[in-house]
């Protein structure tokens, strides 16, 4: 179990309603019950009883609050250790955000911070893009940067898009699919593929279709993808290594590009667009340094579109999203 595991089910066991839970930990009730029941999963066995006055603990949800009250205190105890220990540090601003925003502006925006805040720690911390709604929240951090292809509506959430990146794909130089002129999805997903875990349903549709041509050609690497890969950084270093592709957002690619270790296969389609956003909750109220924060994102945002406009002009492909 993880410590915000342990401050949600002791929420529960002190109000006896998951209702009442949810408003004190500032969390919409049915995201506190799928937490509640992802809890009970891994422990293998139900943790609260449904009575008429409520909800009360199990002999298993009395064994966890056993010990789990007493970590909690010590947590407490240790956060208030910490920050005497810092002195005059204000503040650490968390921020979660998925591989691909994360590192396609979120690090530039995270950067900047440093010199604006010498006195702020930034902690810009990698989630899976799906996860990052759950963990706002659930106050795990104030802001959250992800793709919004298949974010569902929350009216205890704020969204924010920013402006749509296009992808394209990268193999190493001499990749045999390098020296060719026309290719289609078929021809790259027959290669080795390093992609994410988790892919947005606008692009699972032509990819599996692509992947079913390639298998009944009768070339097709076996295993699809081939590495699951959550940092298109980290994937793109991969491909050096072997005949694998990959796809990752202009803005990361075209860093990758000025190193010539890696080329741009010219096959694109819309569907190809990261859709970038930022998340708060619905009626937090961000300080100077939060704002700030969104300002410098915002900035990198703007530079990161049109720089990725200019890079898809001088190599004519297709920046249509």
């Amino acid at each position: 179990m993880e410590i915000r595991d342990l401050r949600l089910v002791k929420a529960i066991a002190e109000h006896g309603s998951l209702v009442r839970a949810a408003r004190v930990l500032g969390v919409a009730q049915p995201a506190l019950t799928r937490s509640l029941a992802a809890i009970e999963a891994r422990l293998r066995g139900r943790l609260f009883e449904r009575t008429r006055r409520g909800v009360v603990l199990t002999d298993l949800g009395r064994a966890v609050m056993a010990d789990g009250a007493d970590i909690l205190q010590r947590v407490e105890r240790l956060g208030e250790r910490l920050e005497a220990v810092r002195g005059d540090q204000v503040r650490d601003l968390r921020v979660l955000a998925g591989p691909f925003v994360g590192e396609s502006v979120g690090v530039a925006a995270v950067a900047r911070m440093v010199a604006r805040h010498p006195a702020v720690r930034m902690r810009m911390l990698t989630s899976n893009w799906a996860e990052i709604p759950r963990a706002i929240l659930e106050r795990e951090a104030s802001i959250g940067l992800l793709s919004l292809q298949d974010l569902e509506d929350d009216p205890n959430l704020v969204v924010e898009p920013l402006r749509p990146q296009p992808g394209v794909f990268l193999v190493r130089h001499g990749h045999p699919l390098a020296r060719r002129r026309a290719i289609t999805l078929a021809d790259i997903l027959g290669f080795p593929l390093v992609f994410i875990g988790r892919v947005p349903r606008e692009v699972q549709g032509p990819m599996a279709e692509a992947r079913h041509a390639a298998r009944k050609g009768g070339d097709a690497h076996a295993a699809y993808p081939a590495l699951v890969i959550e940092s298109p950084t980290v994937s793109i270093a991969a491909l050096a290594h072997s005949d694998t592709v990959t796809a990752v957002p202009v803005p990361i690619a075209a860093r990758a590009l000025r190193g010539k270790d890696v080329v741009a296969l010219r096959w694109r389609r819309p569907w190809m667009t990261l859709r970038p956003g930022i998340l708060t909750r619905r009626g937090a109220r961000l300080d100077e340094v939060e704002r700030d924060f969104l300002s410098q994102l915002r900035d990198a945002d703007a530079e990161a579109a049109e720089q990725s406009a200019a890079w898809c002009r001088r190599n004519r492909i297709p920046a249509d999203t």
